[in-house]
């Protein structure tokens, strides 16, 4: 008789880690850095009283979302099978070390989900697993919107924004469906020369028209597919 899967983690009220658990960790970290002699009182006082603290929140609140992921979507996965898989607890390293650097839940949230990819194994070889989540890590939301605007060729709501026909070019349907960037044309030409550069688009410039075909690349589509959350993928995308 097969074993009931193991969940990886227990209940939500008794998530990993409890708040007696995140003050050893905050006095852990606190105690290694007053031990690096290269550290001054000043340096030791800002690193232990606000870094090490906000890093050891960032993480518990971060993992407490990825156990509700990992309840939702991969039921399936056991404590038994992730701690022998080698490409998994690498990841899982370096993912924390990415969560603890930044403030930014869209960020966060992609991380997760490229976490609960690797462990219910998508399919992506250890190389393109690295690539994607240096990705991750160099690219802000904006890139990985953009991207997905590249992908999707969305409707845009042209009209609302009075954009003339001549004009109604990717680098403008990109600030209209990314906030951040309305107004940037610099910023979103920078964007866009990122996802070329790590080979997810072909788009040559913000100038082209929209909407083209055979834009985003195949290495494109398989990095949307490891960020984004299922629910934010058609269906069709699933690998």
């Amino acid at each position: 008789m097969a074993e009931d899967p193991i969940k990886l983690f227990s209940t939500r009220g008794e998530r990993i880690p409890q708040p007696d658990d995140t003050q050893t960790l905050r006095e852990a970290i606190e105690k290694g850095i007053e031990q690096v002699p290269v550290f001054g009182p000043i340096t030791t006082f800002i690193t232990s009283r606000f870094w090490a603290p906000s890093a050891s929140a960032r993480l518990e609140e971060w993992l407490k979302e990825l156990a509700d992921d990992f309840d939702r979507h991969c039921e399936t996965c056991t404590v038994e099978n992730l701690i022998k898989d080698e490409a998994f607890i690498s990841a899982s390293i370096q993912v924390a070390r990415i969560v603890v650097a930044t403030h930014q839940e869209e960020k966060r949230k992609y991380l997760r989900n490229a976490l609960l990819n690797i462990a219910m194994g998508k399919g992506l070889d250890e190389i393109k697993q690295q690539i994607f989540l240096n990705a991750i890590e160099a690219f802000s939301p904006a890139h990985v919107k953009a991207l997905n605007i590249i992908w999707r060729n969305g409707k845009i709501p042209w009209d609302q924004y009075k954009v003339p026909m001549g004009q109604r070019n990717y680098g403008a349907a990109i600030e209209i469906v990314v906030p951040e960037l309305k107004g940037q044309a610099n910023v979103t030409a920078a964007v866009l020369a990122d996802l070329r550069i790590r080979g997810f688009s072909n788009l040559a410039g913000p100038e082209l028209l929209f909407p083209q075909g055979g834009i985003i690349t195949g290495f494109g589509v398989e990095f949307l597919n490891f960020v984004l959350s299922p629910e934010d993928l058609p269906k069709s995308s699933a690998t």
